[in-house]
C-alpha cells in the first residue's frame, strides 16, 4: 500500500535537511518532476523553516521530505559514555539527562511538522545516511568533510544529470537536502531502479526510506 495518495497531481517535490540546532546550518532543495532544480537555499532557525514552508504556495501539490536531524547535544557528550562506560545512564541518578543529550535523534521541529501532517500536507521524514547507500557513497571519506561532499555533489550531476548544480562546491545541507527531494521525486514518478518504504516512525510521522 502506497504511503503518498494522488502521485499524479504532485508537481515539485521538496527536501528539508534540518540540523539540530539553529547554529548550524539547514537547507531547503525544490525540484521538479523533471528533476530540475527550482530552490536550493540556507535555513537556520525554525522561523525560517516555517516561514518557508507557511509561504509555500504550492504544498497542496508537493511532497515534503524533512530529515531526521541528530541531536547534537548528545554527540558533543560523548566523553561522558566513555568515562563511565560500566553504568547505564539512565539508571544512574548522579547522570542526569538534561535536554535529552543521551538521546541519538533531535525533536527539533516536530511538532510544527506534524501540524502539517494533520492538516493533510504530504510531509513525512527520511534518513541521510540511508539515501546515501543507493549512490554508493564512500565510506572511506570522513562524513561532512570536503572530499565527502565532492565525491555526493558529483555523483547527483552525474547519475541525474543535474546540470544546474555548479562546478564549485554547494553546503553539504543543500546537498543533503537535495537527497530528500530526489527522493520524493523518485516515489511520485514511478522510478522501477529502487523500492521504497516506511523504514520507521519519528515523532508522530513515517519516516521513509529505500
Amino acid at each position: 500500500m502506497d504511503i503518498i495518495k494522488n502521485k499524479e497531481s504532485k508537481l515539485s517535490f521538496i527536501g528539508i535537511s534540518l540540523s539540530g540546532l539553529s547554529t548550524t546550518e539547514s537547507a531547503v532543495a525544490v525540484i521538479d518532476r523533471n528533476m530540475h532544480i527550482i530552490m536550493l537555499d540556507k535555513l537556520f532557525s525554525m522561523s525560517d523553516v516555517k516561514y518557508f514552508l507557511d509561504n509555500y504556495a504550492g504544498k497542496q501539490n508537493s511532497v515534503i521530505l524533512v530529515s531526521v536531524p541528530e541531536n547534537e547535544i548528545m554527540l558533543s557528550s560523548k566523553w561522558k559514555y566513555n568515562s563511565r562506560t560500566y553504568d547505564l545512564v539512565n539508571f544512574d541518578t548522579k547522570m542526569i539527562n538534561r535536554e535529552d543529550w543521551t538521546n541519538r535523534f533531535s525533536s527539533r521541529g516536530s511538532e510544527y511538522f506534524r501540524e502539517l501532517y494533520v492538516k493533510g500536507i504530504d510531509i513525512y521524514r527520511f534518513d541521510i545516511e540511508n539515501m546515501k547507500q543507493i549512490y554508493g557513497n564512500c565510506y572511506a571519506y570522513r562524513e561532512r568533510t570536503p572530499i565527502d561532499c565532492k565525491a555526493l555533489q558529483d555523483t547527483l550531476r552525474m547519475k541525474y544529470g543535474m546540470r544546474e548544480l555548479p562546478v564549485n562546491m554547494l553546503p553539504v545541507a543543500q546537498l543533503e537536502a537535495l537527497l530528500g527531494a530526489i527522493l520524493a521525486q523518485m516515489i511520485c514518478t514511478n522510478n522501477q531502479n529502487f523500492e521504497y518504504k516506511q523504514i520507521g516512525e519519528f515523532e508522530g510521522l513515517p519516516v521513509i526510506g529505500i
